[in-house]
């Protein structure tokens, strides 16, 4: 349940704590201690930022888009993560803190979550906070400490959730990424898009398409907490009605809060991996797509991907794994018809 505090986790794990009251620091800044302790601590963590430092970026401009590719090798371990239910009962779980590297500390958040310096990272900063109990990648119940972690990180960072069938690497347990705003290009096309359509209004919260970027958007704007995630939880709704599934629909989310309002950007997607990932030899290509891929940083392992991608390859694994259009039709029109809360 949201909100449920967290196992009692082991104080020596503990580097500090935040509780939100008002006479917490400021948890960005609590992070970034954190981050330069862990550096200090642990050689493993601050190898990995000083080659994500100099990773190598190539930026592609596609039909009214840009993407940005990233050569980060370490990354295989997740891109080619087995995620299946039995590889998954097959290895303990590297999110529990009981499994955690012994030199590993975190952030012990709203008694519920541990924020933790991600060993492998995407960008210069990159946290995984991750639930204190060893339980499921669901968004449904968590809607709540998804906002509430944008704001408390407020301006300057967003925070991302992968689903457990489309780019979590750890399905099993709860987590959510926080990451440096506008890295992704998304961030800057959403903001700049004059495409957008609005599908209705929930309680001052509003609910916007976007379909001009080769893969369909939801987004969700508001000021007050509880109307965002009134129209979070609509929306979310219309995806699982529209494609019935025995557990959490497919999609990635992208979340900011620029200290008025949220901006949630929900990626609805109906494949994890493109076919092109389960060819064998040079055919292959292995892009596992996730929220920060889906936002325009398409993180690749391999050198020969890095160099040999081009924008038609990029648009079709878009289109590809995201909703096509007629489903989605189909799920705006659910969204636009469903009685208001």
């Amino acid at each position: 349940m949201e909100g449920q505090p967290a196992h009692v986790i082991n104080r020596e794990r503990i580097f500090t704590s935040f509780d939100g009251s008002r006479d917490d620091p400021a948890l960005s800044g609590l992070c970034l201690d954190l981050f330069a302790q862990q550096k200090i601590s642990w050689p493993l963590l601050r190898d990995a930022y000083a080659a994500q430092d100099s990773a190598q970026i190539r930026e592609i401009s596609a039909n009214g888009f840009s993407v940005k590719l990233q050569f980060n090798p370490r990354r295989i371990i997740s891109s080619a993560a087995a995620v299946d239910p039995e590889s998954i009962s097959r290895r303990p779980c590297f999110l529990c803190a009981e499994n955690l590297p012994e030199v590993q500390k975190g952030i012990l958040y709203r008694q519920t979550f541990l924020i933790l310096c991600n060993p492998s990272p995407i960008f210069p900063q990159h946290y995984t906070v991750s639930n204190g109990r060893h339980i499921p990648q669901s968004i449904e119940n968590n809607l709540a400490a998804f906002l509430l972690l944008a704001k408390d990180f407020g301006p300057g960072l967003s925070v991302f959730y992968n689903g457990p069938r489309c780019g979590a690497s750890a399905p099993d347990h709860l987590h959510f990424h926080v990451v440096p705003s506008d890295m992704m290009p998304i961030e800057k096309e959403i903001r700049e898009d004059r495409n957008k359509i609005l599908i209705r209004q929930v309680e001052g919260a509003s609910i916007l398409t976007l379909m001009s970027l080769s893969r369909p958007i939801i987004i969700v704007e508001g000021k007050e907490l509880r109307s965002v995630k009134t129209a979070l939880r609509m929306a979310v709704t219309a995806i699982q009605e529209t494609l019935p599934a025995s557990d959490e629909p497919m999609m990635n989310l992208l979340c900011a809060y620029d200290g008025t309002q949220w901006r949630v950007l929900i990626f609805p997607r109906r494949k994890h991996r493109p076919d092109a990932y389960y060819r064998e030899g040079d055919e292959r290509i292995l892009i596992s797509p996730g929220a920060v891929d889906m936002g325009g940083l398409m993180i690749t392992p391999l050198e020969k991907d890095f160099h040999a991608l081009d924008a038609e390859q990029i648009e079709h694994i878009f289109e590809e794994v995201s909703l096509d259009e007629d489903t989605f039709t189909r799920v705006m029109a659910v969204l636009s018809s469903r009685p208001g809360p």
